[in-house]
Order: C-alpha cells, then sequence, then structure tokens
C-alpha cells in the first residue's frame, strides 16, 4: 500500500541512518580535535625561541622579558644557528637574564626536557655561569631546575639537552638565558621545551 504511511516509514527508517552517520562523523571529529590538542602540547613551548621576531626593533625579541641586560646584549643576525638571528649576552661579572614564562601550573611527576644551541667566545666564568635554565617554582615554596652550561674559552655552536621532573606540584615553568661570567660573549638559539 502506497499511503501516507508508508512514505513516513520509509522517510524515518532513511533518517536513523543519516543521525547514526552524523553522530559518528562528529565524534570522529571531536576525536581528532584531541588528538590535535596533545600533539601542539607535545611541541615546543617556549615562543620565539630563534629569536627571529622582534617586532619593535629594541634588540630584545617578541614574548621575551629582560633583567639587568645593556646595550651590548641583544638579537643579533649576523650569528645563528638555524634562521638568520640569535640572542647575544655579553658577560661583565653581573648578573644578566632574558626569560619567559613557558607553562603555567601542573603536577608532581610531570616532566620537562630543555634544548638549546649556544656559542660561546672567550668565557671565563670565575665564579660565574652562562647556561639555559629552566625553573619549576613549587606551589608550596621552593623549585625543580636544571641548566645547560656553556664551557669556559671558546665553543662552536653546540646542542645540548636535558630533563627535569617537577618535585612537588607547581604554579609556573620559566626559561631563563642566564649569564654572569667576568667576561666573553654567549650566543643563544634554537631554544626548546617539551612538557606535559
Amino acid at each position: 500500500m502506497n499511503g501516507p504511511n508508508n512514505e513516513l516509514i520509509v522517510s524515518t527508517s532513511t533518517a536513523r541512518p543519516m543521525r547514526f552517520l552524523w553522530a559518528f562523523v562528529l565524534a570522529a571529529f571531536a576525536v581528532a580535535l584531541l588528538a590535535g590538542s596533545a600533539l601542539a602540547a607535545s611541541g615546543n613551548l617556549v615562543k620565539n625561541g630563534s629569536f627571529e621576531k622582534d617586532s619593535n626593533g629594541d634588540g630584545i625579541p617578541n614574548l621575551w622579558d629582560v633583567n639587568s641586560l645593556t646595550s651590548t646584549d641583544k638579537r643579533v643576525c649576523n650569528q645563528s644557528y638555524i634562521g638568520s638571528c640569535s640572542f647575544r649576552i655579553v658577560a661583565d661579572g653581573t648578573v644578566k637574564t632574558l626569560k619567559q614564562t613557558a607553562f603555567g601550573a601542573g603536577l608532581l611527576g610531570d616532566q620537562f626536557t630543555i634544548s638549546a644551541w649556544t656559542k660561546g667566545k672567550d668565557i671565563i666564568n670565575g665564579g660565574g655561569a652562562a647556561q639555559v635554565v629552566v625553573q619549576i617554582d613549587h606551589t608550596g615554596g621552593g623549585t625543580s631546575f636544571e641548566t645547560l652550561d656553556l664551557p669556559e674559552g671558546n665553543s662552536a655552536w653546540t646542542h645540548s639537552e636535558a630533563t627535569v621532573t617537577a618535585a612537588a606540584d607547581y604554579s609556573i615553568v620559566r626559561v631563563y638565558l642566564y649569564v654572569n661570567p667576568d667576561s666573553g660573549k654567549a650566543w643563544f638559539d634554537k631554544v626548546k621545551l617539551v612538557g606535559p
């Protein structure tokens, strides 16, 4: 019989598979988004880690903050491991840092891997150090940290890598370029932090 009820039944039976198909497509899309978020989280947490961007031309790379730098400490585009630029700090016995907040709060046991390319010229530590530092500030006080040290004297572009584990729940993770030798120059490039 070809009455309206049969057409309605045919129409309804066609709609159910279509609803199932749409539900399946939406579920697959949600899984793809979550997988993409997980992959993005495992990428570099340091922004502008190769120091290629300096929008206002002041020598301080975008997204980095300074502490006690002088006019000789700046982004330079005549020395680099990758790309066109790096960041140079000239040592004079005082503490100089360039820093970036790289990650927010997290939990005991979270691991971060810091890596960078560095180069040194005539570095005389004299009780100081030239290094890349990742520092995890614990919620209740204290820190977990790891350093990548430049050697004294002269060194060609060298890749270093280290892993640090949070010894407690934490509120913030920062990356520092830290220099306080008596003399010399240190260049930093392709600073990378990978975390949870």
